[in-house]
């Protein structure tokens, strides 16, 4: 029986409990989602899986339907195992360790740079040849991507701002990297990148679009390393955030003609401008590197103090 905080413990009891949680929160919630589902939509998660796409008069419920799902699939078991795994569950996610201005700004400049190579990688991804029932799945996400972005007023664009960049960058935030990375860093401490890499790989997995897999590996590897740099995980979710945001208002600029280009459709990316775009977002990132703070593991009962060591990735 576990009579103490769980970063007493080895990782690999961690990740169990971690596993353990996770697995019992998805049992339950899915009575939960496929109650909130006929509440708000009419149809259970059965007959919603099967819609081609979402009528606009359903679009705001919708939405409502994905943010409960989030916070019952990934904030409740995060928040539950971050109270379990240290007595100060925000130092433990690191929500509450000081920023420093450079982070922030390196942060924004990151995810702004690497827009164009990671357009690349979606164009490349979408080309590629798919069995018949993931190509129906990828189409069905597309769609249903359109429909939650759909509208042309200001307060379509402000519930969109809300539903799809702010509240998913956080809760994915906190799960992915304030709780996955962290027990995957702690397990692997010789070789962080790996960890990085492993939580960008199943953060890009949980999206459930094959064609955009890769474009997500790369963009969740920018938000770990923008965590694991910073000590903090703010800086994750405004990076995390800032990138859905272009998304919307770029979405919301096409459906009102303001602009021509739209993102939905994977508008052809110049490839030198996209090589660039690489080797500029691999310089800020060694800037970043030189700037950074380094890695804390949050232990109890070890030491005194949570543990600091340096790392280099």
């Amino acid at each position: 029986m576990l009579n103490r905080y769980l970063t007493y413990y080895r990782p690999g009891l961690q990740m169990v409990v971690f596993l353990a949680l996770l697995s019992m929160s998805w049992f339950l919630g899915s009575f939960i989602i496929d109650f909130t589902n006929q509440q708000l939509m009419g149809f259970t998660s059965t007959q919603l899986s099967d819609l081609k796409e979402i009528p606009a008069e359903l679009a705001t419920r919708f939405k409502l339907a994905e943010m409960t799902a989030l916070v019952v699939m990934l904030l409740i078991p995060a928040i539950l195992f971050a109270y379990l795994a240290y007595p100060k569950p925000a130092q433990y996610l690191k929500l509450n360790f000081k920023i420093r201005y450079y982070h922030w700004l390196f942060a924004l400049l990151i995810m702004a740079a690497a827009m164009p190579f990671s357009g690349l990688l979606e164009e490349w991804s979408a080309k590629l040849t798919y069995p018949g029932q993931v190509k129906e799945m990828d189409d069905r996400y597309t769609t249903l991507a359109k429909s939650m972005l759909s509208g042309t007023h200001w307060s379509d664009l402000m519930l969109n701002i809300v539903a799809i960049s702010i509240i998913p960058a956080v809760i994915e935030e906190i799960f992915f990297r304030g709780c996955l990375q962290n027990v995957l860093l702690s397990w692997m401490r010789p070789t962080p990148f790996v960890a990085l890499l492993i939580t960008a790989i199943i953060f890009s997995a949980f999206h459930g679009q094959l064609s955009g897999f890769i474009p997500r590996v790369f963009l969740g590897l920018l938000l770990g390393l923008g965590y694991h740099y910073s000590g903090s995980l703010w800086v994750a979710i405004l990076m995390h955030a800032f990138n859905n945001f272009i998304s919307v208002v770029m979405v919301y600029l096409f459906n009102n003609h303001y602009t021509t280009i739209d993102v939905t459709q994977l508008p052809p990316v110049n490839s030198w401008l996209a090589i660039v775009s690489l080797l500029v977002t691999l310089s800020l990132i060694y800037y970043y590197y030189k700037l950074r703070v380094h890695h804390q593991y949050i232990e109890v009962e070890k030491d005194d103090e949570p543990t600091q060591l340096n790392e280099s990735i």
